[in-house]
């Protein structure tokens, strides 16, 4: 009998071992993963480029673009579920590592230096929007799925960079614009500006700045729609009691991604003339006068 068993346990080594020649791979992940359940998923490692450089991102290169934070969602029938958030001071912050099941995935990644996010099931919004990037991915896990993948990034704010040619008054405080519809929101599902509204957005002016020409510039991002759009908005120069002491009124200003709209002018002096330019790495020129 204890012959027998011997024998019996030889064979079954003997088949295991044949099992494991022709598969070595499929051991290894046995052996690894530990059990049928944890099989049916992967951890894949995403990296970022942005569509302009089409560079990789590092934790370097976010910081550099001054990103504060990084979310990544996934979407199943159009609703949208938060996987990761990562804040610029959290430990590995650019590191994206997912465990994701077998099958498809339908993920979003969002990357911006707004100021106070909030983030819902499918949209974020900023107190303060700043320069943000967008992009998607469709990702079939399977056990020979990729261990890791590059993501593009393409800009989705938009930037008005004011300038203001008249000497600055000594009682000068602030610098505002107002426009009839700006986007404080993005569709993450979509990656489009959303969440218009009516608002004032000011800066107070350095007192550096006063009884100096040519000198003052504040810039004001949003996020924009895939199209683009314009609106009417005024500029404001206040006092230091809120009065305003200088204006202009700029109808039908264009907007879009990736796109500086830079508006020059007098606003306390008779002469008035308007430019609206594009930052290199943000696009091409677009001149107006006011």
């Amino acid at each position: 009998m204890k012959k027998m068993m011997i024998c019996a346990l030889s064979a079954a080594l003997l088949l295991i071992n044949a099992a494991c020649t022709r598969d070595a791979e499929e051991c290894e992940v046995n052996v690894a993963v530990g059990s049928a359940d944890s099989m049916q998923a992967k951890t894949i490692t995403f990296t970022f480029s942005d569509a302009v450089s089409q560079q990789a991102m590092t934790r370097s290169s976010l910081a550099d673009m001054e990103v504060t934070d990084l979310w990544v969602y996934e979407f199943n029938d159009g609703d949208g579920t938060l996987l990761l958030h990562q804040s610029a001071s959290d430990d590995g912050f650019g590191a994206v590592r997912l465990t994701l099941k077998y099958g498809q995935h339908d993920l979003r990644f969002v990357a911006s230096r707004g100021s106070e996010p909030t983030a819902g099931t499918g949209v974020i919004t900023w107190v303060k929007p700043s320069d943000t990037f967008w992009g998607e991915m469709a990702v079939d896990v399977s056990p020979s799925a990729a261990s890791s993948l590059a993501v593009t990034l393409r800009r989705v704010a938009t930037r008005l960079v004011i300038k203001v040619t008249d000497e600055i008054p000594a009682s000068a405080a602030a610098l505002s614009v107002v426009p009839d519809a700006w986007y404080y929101g993005l569709d993450v599902m979509t990656g489009e500006g959303c969440d218009a509204r009516r608002q004032e957005r000011e800066v107070q002016i350095p007192a550096s700045y006063r009884g100096t020409s040519g000198k003052l510039s504040a810039s004001f991002f949003g996020l924009s729609p895939a199209d683009g759009w314009q609106t009417d908005l005024s500029v404001l120069m206040k006092d230091g009691g809120g009065d305003v002491i200088g204006s202009v009124s700029l109808p039908g200003v264009g907007f879009s991604r990736n796109v500086t709209t830079t508006y020059s002018g007098g606003l306390t002096g008779a002469g008035r003339a308007v430019t609206i330019s594009v930052d290199g790495e943000w696009g091409e020129d677009d001149t107006h006068e006011w």
